[in-house]
């Protein structure tokens, strides 16, 4: 697969990590894209005898390493285009997101989001050259600068390459997360179905991606006779 195209893929899964971290953090209080958060707050529960909370943190946890088996398996026995499958899972994910009430249970209202970034990540998270997350930031931004320092020390150039990779992961992560923002202090939980446009955007990149593909191997007759 093409460098270029793979990491534009991954700029706009990035986006969409951006989009969803600040939804969940806005509308929801914790970051619906990790499972830190979601582990603590279930051994927290466990251990304050909130046994209900823990449960709920606990079904949060399996709905993710569920949604994780399911992408690695597909990836290697299916055949569909998981990229495809992901946006899919994300554009429902977004409408579930905008419908729920308001005042559904905190950890109840990330499940769609434990699904759908966990499903991104395995999808979009080893594209592009670089092993990157496209829905949260922390290893990004540690590989930005270990590799900037990499290249003030010996001037490679892909030291450079991958310290552009990483940061162009971080500024697009951040630029969905600054849609988000703006969308959530317009629409509130709606702010959700506005998801539903990068994850169009990204599918349609590949879809037209596979068409010229298709398209440049059919055989030289059949090129010759359209001439």
């Amino acid at each position: 697969m093409d460098l270029r195209y793979e990491r534009v893929l991954h700029r706009i899964a990035a986006l969409i990590g951006g989009f969803a971290g600040a939804y969940t953090v806005l509308i929801r209080l914790n970051l619906g894209s990790s499972q830190t958060m979601n582990l603590l707050e279930m051994l927290t529960g466990l251990l304050g005898k909130d046994y209900l909370q823990a449960a709920l943190h606990f079904i949060g946890m399996l709905l993710y390493a569920g949604a994780v088996f399911t992408a690695v398996y597909l990836s290697k026995k299916g055949r569909i285009d998981m990229k495809l499958f992901s946006m899919a899972v994300n554009a429902a994910g977004f409408i579930v997101l905008g419908l729920l009430p308001a005042d559904i249970n905190r950890c109840v209202g990330l499940y769609p989001t434990f699904i759908m970034m966990s499903i991104q990540w395995v999808v979009f998270g080893s594209i592009g050259g670089y092993a990157s997350s496209p829905i949260f930031s922390t290893n990004n931004l540690r590989q930005t600068v270990g590799a900037l320092a990499e290249y003030v020390c010996d001037h490679k150039k892909e030291h450079l390459d991958k310290a552009k990779y990483f940061a162009g992961t971080l500024l697009f992560f951040h630029l969905g997360a600054a849609g988000g923002f703006f969308a959530c202090k317009a629409l509130g939980i709606k702010a959700a179905f506005l998801g539903i446009i990068p994850c169009a955007a990204l599918a349609a990149v590949v879809l037209v991606s596979e068409y010229a593909k298709s398209t440049n191997d059919l055989p030289i007759e059949a090129n010759e006779m359209d001439i």
